[in-house]
Formats: C-alpha cells, structure tokens, sequence
C-alpha cells in the first residue's frame, strides 16, 4: 500500500467540510425566524469572519486571533447550553473544532449529534474521517457503508468511500471483510455511482473511467467509451490531459488486441512529459508483454487515484463486522468521547502551513 497516497487521503479528509448550503440548517418553514436561530446565525457569521483573517492579505496577530476564537467557542457553549438537541449546532461546532485543529473535541460533538439522531449521514462521514486519523481504517468502514445508505444520492458520499476502499484494500482483505474481487469491484461500483450522480464533475468522471484499471474484471468496452466521453465532455482540459487520456484508450484498446488503432491513438501524443508512458504502451503494441505491463504500471497509473449500483447490499460486511460499530461506539463512550468541553483557556495561531489553529485547555 502506497504511503503516500494514505497520507493524502487522509489529509483531504481532514480538510474536507461539506459547505453549509448543501445541508439545510433550519427547518423550511414560513413563519418568522426564532431567537435561537438569529443566535446560531450570528456565531455563524463570526465563524465566517474567523476564517477570514486567515485569508487576508495582512494576518493578524495572536492576541486578535485569540478573542476571535474565545467568542466563538463561548458563544457555541452558551447557545448549546441552552439547545442541547440542537443537532446542527452540534455538527457546525464540531466542524469548526475540526478545522481549527481541535479533533479531538470535534468528535465529542458529532458523537452528541449522532446519539440523538444517528442518521445523518454528514455525522458518519465526521466518525469516520476520525477513525482514519487514528488508524483504526476498519473500524471506519462500517461509517463509509453508513453514509451512502442514508444518503445514496450523495456523489461525494459513493467517491469517498471509493477512494477509502481503494486505499485501505489490503487492511479490509487481511481481516477478512472483502475479499480481492469483492473490494476491486466495490471500488469501480462506487466511482461508477459518483459519476453517474454528478456527471458535470470532472474529478469523479476521471476517477470512474481510471477504476476500470483498479478492476481487470471490469467491462472493457465499457471503458473504452468513459475515456472517450472524457474527452468529449471536458474539451477545455489542456494539451497534457487531452494527450493522458488518449493514452488510456489506447490502454483499453491494446487489451482489447486492437493493436493498430492503439497504435494509431498513441502516435497522436506529443507531450513530453507523457514521453515514457507512450514508449511503454508501443513496446506493448510489439508484443514484448512483460516488460510492457511493468513499465506502464509504474508510470500510467503513477497519479492513479482509482462507483456503486442499488444492488450494492451484496458488498455490505456481513453482521459480525456491523455488530464491530456497536462494540466500537460504546468503547468511544466508556473512554468518555461525550464529556461536556469545559474550556479553561483558548490560544490561537496560525501553522506552519499558514492555518488557523487554536489549542483548547479543558478546566479541571
């Protein structure tokens, strides 16, 4: 398994927020706004403000930072104090606390949110995100399955999942979850479902048509005509990508054994920087197989980041991997996951990366 390519996973995942506008903070109703939503709106507003400082051009200094954050967590305390329910209170504290730094607390809340309502799927997504970040990428995997059971019809729900099963294979096969093939297709199923859910997207496009590699069962017909609707639908991409996807028809065609118009496709690449995956796939179209496959191998999937149909239940783990979530969260509440957050004292700066963080001491 790839590092590197853990590492960037689940850095994305800590940094991945869904916005607030693709979830409904308050309920759609035609009667005038209530007290505490005119208060979680303006702790929102200062939330906004908050981050702001960090995008402006002259960042300002600790002392400022840190009122900034005092507010904001103060005022998140006080307002769940008094809406201890409120569910999307919870989940905006928690994503602030997530994406200060404060993990470790952001979890207390989404754990809070999803005992009172345990289907959200925006809560299991959080759990799971932790779950990675402390290794533990089995016991995440029941939280992927979760949130794309309560809301199927989220693209970027079937594309997570399908990046975590793509870069946690080997931990799910070696303790007996999936095996090989399973795994291999529930990853070209669930970048299938992504694309088919948001087909404007360029990024869940590309990474369906590059599962069909992940996949030596998958379609290869099937896969000639996604890398063809690429092109197709994206004409802006640039010279290079244009050229990488000629490359990976032409992949798709040489297992096919339609050496000459592979041929013909690979010989209309130009960019240099693709230069050696081209001579790659023509050693191919020679014939010399062996030194073919291990050359492209290495060097066209080198950015590889290899969706998911209704009867994807056949892919669920079977109950005693279910039953590990139950076992799992009680042990999240034994070790005390939903203290209340007592703050004792609140620093703020910015990171080496140049991000907001603040570091939270709980009173005794």
């Amino acid at each position: 398994m790839n590092v590197c390519l853990k590492t960037i996973f689940i850095k994305s995942f800590i940094l991945f927020i869904i916005p607030l506008s693709s979830f409904t903070l308050f309920p759609q109703v035609t009667s005038e706004i209530t007290l505490s939503e005119k208060i979680l709106t303006q702790i929102i507003d200062r939330q906004h403000k908050f981050f702001a400082i960090s995008n402006s051009a002259k960042k300002s200094n600790e002392q400022e930072l840190t009122r900034h954050a005092q507010d904001i967590v103060a005022a998140y305390e006080s307002y769940l104090s008094d809406n201890p329910q409120d569910v999307n209170a919870l989940i905006l504290f928690g994503k602030f606390l997530r994406k200060v730094g404060q993990k470790e607390h952001a979890v207390e809340f989404f754990m809070q949110a999803d005992k009172i309502n345990p289907k959200l799927a925006v809560v299991k997504q959080q759990l799971a995100n932790y779950l990675i970040e402390k290794g533990k990428p089995v016991d995440a995997f029941p939280y992927f399955i979760l949130t794309v059971e309560l809301d199927p019809k989220e693209a970027v729900y079937h594309f997570h999942l399908g990046n975590f099963l793509f870069l946690f294979q080997k931990e799910l096969i070696d303790n007996g979850i999936l095996n090989k093939t399973s795994v291999q297709s529930f990853i070209h199923r669930s970048f299938k479902e992504a694309s088919r859910l948001n087909p404007k997207n360029f990024d869940f496009q590309l990474r369906f048509a590059q599962s069909f590699f992940d996949f030596p069962e998958s379609n290869k017909e099937d896969a000639l005509k996604t890398w063809e609707k690429i092109g197709v639908d994206f004409p802006e991409k640039s010279k290079l990508e244009q050229d990488y996807f000629r490359l990976c028809r032409a992949r798709v065609l040489l297992e096919l054994n339609r050496q000459k118009d592979a041929s013909n496709l690979i010989h209309t690449v130009s960019s240099n920087s693709l230069k050696e995956v081209k001579e790659a796939l023509l050693i191919q179209v020679r014939g010399d197989q062996k030194e073919a496959s291990q050359n492209l191998n290495n060097k066209l999937n080198n950015k590889k980041q290899s969706f998911f149909e209704p009867n994807h239940k056949h892919f669920l783990p079977s109950d005693p991997h279910l039953e590990r979530l139950r076992k799992l969260t009680n042990r999240l509440v034994e070790e005390k996951m939903l203290s209340d957050l007592k703050v004792d004292a609140i620093k703020a700066n910015f990171n080496q990366s140049g991000e907001i963080q603040i570091q939270i001491t709980k009173a005794r």
